[in-house]
């Protein structure tokens, strides 16, 4: 399989194929995928900071008042 295959660009399949030719331990392994998941968050947020700025914000008490008369 090509490593640059769009199947790589999920995350944690190319942690589990290091795991899977012993090239890391299971340890290293989550390790690994919680870093890849918070970093691909961040990058997340920084987007959405950048993308949805002249989006209003709701005030969360106002929601849950709306809910309670559904």
């Amino acid at each position: 399989m090509k490593s640059d295959s769009n199947i790589f660009k999920v995350i944690g399949i190319r942690e589990i194929k290091e795991f899977i030719d012993k090239k890391t331990s299971t340890r290293d392994l989550k390790l690994n995928i919680v870093i890849k998941t918070r970093q691909y968050a961040k990058r997340q947020r920084t987007w959405s900071r950048g993308q949805m700025r002249d989006w209003q914000k709701f005030n969360a008490e106002a929601l849950s008042k709306f809910i309670k008369k559904l």
